[in-house]
Order: C-alpha cells, then structure tokens, then sequence
C-alpha cells in the first residue's frame, strides 16, 4: 500500500474515530473518497495530505459565547451553566469585564465551566487612586460580562495557554498578575 494511502488510514484511525463521516465533514472530501484512499484504490495526492494534516492540527477557535451578562445577585453557577450549554467541559479562553465592558480578567481552562466558576469566586483587590482604601470583593461582584472561546487542546501542544498568554501580554487585565510566556521567535536558517 502507498504510503500516502497509510496516512490517510492513521489519520482515520487517530483522528476521527474510525469514522469516515466524522472525517469527510471535517475535511471536505467525500466519504466515497476517502475510502478509495484508505483502501489503496485511489492515491492521495501530497498537498491532500498536507491540506488535511493542517485541518487535525490547526487550532480550531470558535465563539461560545461574547459579552454573556452575569447578574451577580442570581446564582453564578446555573447562569455559567446556561451560558456554556454544550460546551461546559471543552478546553478554551475566558474573559471577564466590567460593566462599561473594561476587560478584567483572561484565563484558559481545559474545563470551561469549571474553572470559570472557580475564577469568579476568587477574591480581587480593587486598586483605588491615593486617598481611598483599597477594597478586596470576590470576582464575582465586580464582573458584569463574559465572553468564551473554544480553543482546541492537542495532546503535545497547549494552544488555549498560548493564546491567553498573548492576550494577557497584548491587554494586561487588572486582575490578571501574570502576562504570560512567549518563547522568542528565531530567525528561521537560509537555506
């Protein structure tokens, strides 16, 4: 069997579940095709190999939800609950705002809900100019708005870290003590 048509099976097998569909409605092809290349019949031509390889490994980031309002007087956790609907246990980025939509607050979450919740139950200091005394409330006082994004997890790469730390370098939230790790772009080597 060609070896184009072996990584058409492994990709299959690894990451789509075997399932032809799953993998025809992810890439665009037809299921009749990919299985004409899974079977050896038909020989994939290299940039369908590279074309789908880039779809299993290109971060995918999709809206949940944007500006979702939290009545801080209601419980927070079924208003979570109801904003993450089908998306609750799904790796991704979180943001936090006030009420004049003044970004708060970045964090990633390999569990959205979970870690959302737990982010807003957190205590913030609130820093007041000279004068007046600085005020510790929990998180869950001070946000008015959420948005969230789903972020693909890769076994080997964390992107949903990635993307917060360039956030958090690019905006520099209040409640944020950390801006994030970036390595150093290197030049790439003439060839």
């Amino acid at each position: 069997m060609n070896e184009r048509c072996v990584i058409i099976k492994y990709f299959l097998r690894q990451y789509f579940n075997d399932d032809v569909s799953e993998m025809a409605n992810g890439t665009g092809y037809s299921a009749m095709t990919i299985n004409e290349w899974a079977s050896g019949n038909v020989i994939p031509n290299h940039s369908t190999i590279a074309f789908i390889q880039g779809v299993i490994f290109t971060p995918e980031f999709s809206v949940i939800e944007e500006f979702f309002e939290i009545d801080s007087k209601a419980k927070i956790l079924s208003q979570l609950k109801e904003m993450y609907a089908g998306h609750e246990h799904r790796s991704g980025i979180y943001a936090f705002y006030d009420s004049m939509a003044n970004l708060l607050y970045v964090g990633k979450a390999t569990n959205l809900l979970e870690e959302t919740y737990s982010a807003l139950r957190r205590d913030s200091e609130i820093i007041f100019p000279a004068g007046i005394t600085n005020k510790n409330v929990m998180r869950h006082q001070v946000v008015k708005y959420i948005s969230a994004y789903d972020v693909k997890l890769f076994e080997n790469f964390d992107y949903p870290k990635h993307v917060e730390s360039l956030i958090l370098r690019i905006s520099k939230p209040t409640m944020n003590k950390q801006i994030g790790i970036l390595n150093k772009a290197n030049p790439l080597p003439s060839l």
